[in-house]
C-alpha cells in the first residue's frame, strides 16, 4: 500500500490526491489524442494503494472495481468537459 511509505491519511488519498490525479489525467487527453488511455490509467490508480499481494488483491477487488470506475470516469468526464469547451 502507497500509505505505508509515505506518512498519510488513506482517506486524503482516496478522497482527495488520487481524484485530482485523474483530473489531470483527464486534462491530458487533449494533449495525447488517445481518449481512453487516461482514462485506463486512472482505473489502474487504486491499485496503488489497496495492492500489497496477492491475498489483499483478492480481498479488495470489489473496491478496486468501485474505485477504479470512479477515477476513470473522472478523468474521462473532465477530458469530454475540456474538449467541448475547446
Amino acid at each position: 500500500m502507497l500509505y505505508h511509505y509515505i506518512d498519510i491519511n488513506p482517506f486524503l488519498l482516496t478522497m482527495g490526491i488520487m481524484p485530482a490525479i485523474a483530473a489531470v489525467l483527464g486534462i491530458s487527453i487533449i494533449i495525447s489524442k488517445r481518449k481512453y488511455l487516461a482514462s485506463a490509467i486512472s482505473f489502474l490508480l487504486p491499485l496503488l494503494f489497496i495492492t500489497t499481494n496477492a491475498e489483499t488483491f483478492i480481498m479488495n477487488i470489489d473496491a478496486w472495481i468501485f474505485w477504479g470506475t470512479t477515477y476513470g470516469l473522472i478523468a474521462f468526464g473532465i477530458g469530454k468537459f475540456i474538449q467541448a469547451y475547446r
